[in-house]
């Protein structure tokens, strides 16, 4: 197969980006004020349509692939797509647009914009190289992409001292994480002598009877390599506390680019190496059963400690804030929580219980993918109400701009939808991917790790309720607070991304028959076994 059909959408990103300085001249030369912003349209929108091409191509429980330069294995930088791959993609590109969209009046106060829509269109391309990586080396390539254009896009706003301590810590946390994550893939072509996911775990699955004990604790500390490192990005506790700095310095655009999709950037790869690399498939079973894919390991249980932690951590922290972007940084590590929980009672029931636990496995992984793309959704929409509030407001504090909402309103009933989706209320989309969390959990009543997990879930769960429907209380119907007062409806172009984002929490509820089957696909592309 070409290698141009799976790599369009990030080759499309790729030149958009590059070209942009040119954009930006014949902006000028022509005197078209908004020429850049109509061209990243144009690209993320272009790069939205061949995702759904892609995604029409991929076949009935398969994948596409191709390798760069034409070398195959073990040599070949492999670019690999399967449902998971682009429904990942989707996301970051469908964010990516409305951003940008919002960038249009919100950034217009700020010099250099045809660096800041490269640095998104870098950002995004490399999100979405991540997701199609089929090997170690080219996913780490890009995960620096990624990462590079995220420190930037933080300090974007040079000229103010908190953007530049922020995007500092964030350089060095991150990079500390980038590093540990490398020292971990580096154990791993050690050991199988090749960087090729798909390939590791063929090798891994016909040596699972001769492995020594030593190379068992080899496989479990580069694990936990790649787990830390990941964890950084990912924003989960105790490597979580470049986020919350980050946010308030970070323009909202920036905010809701890092909370709605480069957080869940690092609990993909993590996902993906994980179940993909040390996952084996178990020899001698009956002929004509497919056999599920088992973890050689048990990182369910090092994952579900951290999400179960970082949802505590997180939400004890929330309630202290008064600093309205602090409090839904707060909130993001909470969410983020959720996800690795899910991911980790999947992994747990598959390793403890194979075979027996395999429909509940999926549902709780069904239930961490939902979230995904709940969380990116509900997330963006809040962070860019936010920005909506500090256009108008000049203030992040929550005792200032109490009542805002009644005075913005279309900002403000769209951000107590995004408030009430993330709260988990009954119907919206946002209760049913916590409730298939919980319920893989409590599939093993039996089992005291997975019942003492889901509650202390449970408990959470309500108690985020709790401070979203109080922080929905304060905006809508508050006292108005002083900054509040004078404070009018933002601009058409801020808003309109604002309504989009809080429809989609809507029509997600309303087409959940729809989008569980895609989730479901991209469980089984995630664990196997489908």
């Amino acid at each position: 197969m070409a290698v141009q059909p799976i790599m369009s959408p990030i080759m499309a990103l790729l030149v958009s980006a590059a070209i942009m300085p040119l954009i930006k001249i014949l902006e000028d030369q022509l005197k078209f004020k908004r020429l850049k912003e109509i061209f990243i349209t144009i690209s993320l929108t272009l790069c939205l349509i061949l995702l759904a091409i892609l995604y029409r191509r991929i076949p009935e429980g398969g994948h596409l692939e191709a390798f760069l330069s034409g070398f195959g294995l073990p040599f070949g930088v492999q670019f690999y797509v399967d449902v998971f791959s682009v429904y990942m993609a989707m996301i970051f590109c469908g964010v990516g647009l409305l951003v940008a969209i919002f960038s249009y009046r919100y950034m217009e106060v700020d010099t250099g914009l045809d660096k800041y829509y490269g640095l998104l269109l870098t950002l995004i391309a490399g999100m979405v190289g991540v997701a199609f990586s089929g090997d170690l080396f080219n996913l780490y390539v890009f995960w620096e992409l990624m990462c590079i254009s995220s420190y930037s896009l933080v300090s974007f706003r040079k000229y103010r001292w908190e953007a530049v301590e922020a995007g500092f810590k964030y350089l060095i946390m991150s990079t500390l994480g980038s590093l540990i994550a490398l020292y971990g893939i580096s154990l791993i072509y050690g050991f199988f002598k090749t960087v090729n996911m798909h390939e590791i775990a063929v090798k891994l699955t016909l040596a699972q009877s001769r492995l020594e004990p030593s190379a068992m604790l080899s496989l479990y500390f580069a694990i936990g390599l790649i787990i830390c490192g990941f964890a950084v990005t990912a924003a989960l506790v105790p490597f979580h506390s470049w986020l919350p700095d980050a946010h308030p310095a970070a323009p909202a655009s920036i905010s809701a680019m890092l909370s709605g999709v480069v957080i869940k950037t690092g609990v993909y790869a993590m996902g993906r190496i994980l179940f993909t690399v040390f996952s084996v498939v178990p020899l001698g079973v009956v002929v004509g059963v497919k056999p599920h894919p088992i973890p050689v390991v048990d990182f369910g249980f090092a994952l579900t400690v951290l999400g179960v932690l970082t949802i505590t951590v997180a939400n004890l922290m929330v309630l202290k804030q008064r600093d309205l972007k602090r409090f839904l940084a707060y909130s993001s590590i909470v969410n983020m929580g959720y996800i690795a929980s899910g991911l980790g009672i999947a992994a747990y029931l598959l390793y403890h219980y194979p075979g027996k636990s395999y429909g509940l496995a999926v549902t709780a992984a069904a239930g961490a993918i939902l979230h995904i793309l709940n969380h990116a959704v509900g997330k963006s929409l809040l962070f860019l109400s936010s920005g909506c509030i500090v256009h108008e407001a000049k203030t992040r504090d929550i005792e200032k701009i109490s009542g805002i909402g009644r005075k913005m309103p279309w900002t403000g009933v769209s951000s107590s939808i995004g408030l009430f989706h993330l709260a988990g209320v009954p119907p919206l989309a946002g209760f049913w991917s916590k409730l298939l969390i919980i319920w893989g959990g409590l599939g093993y009543l039996q089992d005291p790790f997975l019942l003492t997990s889901t509650a202390i879930i449970i408990v959470n769960s309500v108690y985020a309720a709790g401070y979203y429907l109080w922080l929905m209380q304060r905006l809508m119907l508050g006292t108005t607070g002083s900054a509040a007062e004078k404070a009018h409806e933002a601009p058409i172009s801020m808003v309109a991304p604002v309504v989009v984002l809080a429809s989609i929490c809507i029509l997600l509820t309303v087409l959940l028959p729809w989008v569980i089957p895609m989730v479901e696909r991209s469980v089984l592309a995630l664990i196997g076994g489908g």
